[in-house]
């Protein structure tokens, strides 16, 4: 995995490659805030001066880019095999991998999803997903964003999920997408 190529959220490796950019940054920043401290310290011989508070100060925002390394490890990553098989069945439909949406009450891994003009069908590996509450936390946003008439199904069998991808990419409607729900997603996903 390489650091120096991009990765979009909702493509199959932006999950490895958030997570592992997260945790680099973090450790910078932490590692840069004990530098400040210590070349504080040794000049002066005390913690008394300009320096640690620009060190403490600069833990703040490390503390702020960890909650986002740690929420970024949470997320899972959808087996090759799997993907290999969706990537076969899906043509020209565009579809995110690897979202992992949060609520206050619960967070929602969705695997692989693909947006058309009025659905949504996802396909998650969680075993105890909540298809109800994740329905109306989708439709919640979905009205804030002005967007109506979305058919929302989510799939927890394979089988199932590649078979109507497939069906899906032979019909005619699989070429108009929803980019309101798609920008949607990816905003209000980890």
């Amino acid at each position: 995995m390489s650091l120096l190529k991009k990765y979009e959220k909702g493509e199959y490796k932006y999950a490895s490659y958030n997570k592992l950019r997260s945790w680099i940054i973090t450790l910078i920043m932490y590692a840069l805030s004990a530098a400040i401290y210590t070349i504080g310290y040794t000049t002066t011989g005390s913690n008394k001066n300009l320096l640690t508070i620009v060190a403490i100060l600069g833990v703040l925002p490390a503390s702020k880019s960890l909650i986002g390394a740690i929420m970024s490890s949470r997320v899972r990553i959808l087996d090759e095999t799997i993907h290999s098989r969706i990537e076969d069945s899906i043509a020209s439909l565009s579809g995110l991998y690897n979202l992992y949406l949060t609520s206050y009450d619960i967070n929602f891994y969705i695997a692989h999803c693909v947006i058309t003009k009025d659905s949504l069908l996802a396909y998650t590996t969680d075993k105890d997903f909540d298809n109800k509450r994740f329905d109306e936390h989708i439709k919640k946003h979905m009205k804030i964003e002005g967007i109506q008439d979305i058919l929302i199904k989510v799939f927890d069998n394979e089988d199932a999920y590649i078979n109507r991808l497939t069906q899906l990419a032979k019909s005619d409607q699989s070429v108009q997408t929803n980019e309101k729900l798609i920008n949607l997603l990816k905003n209000i996903s980890v």
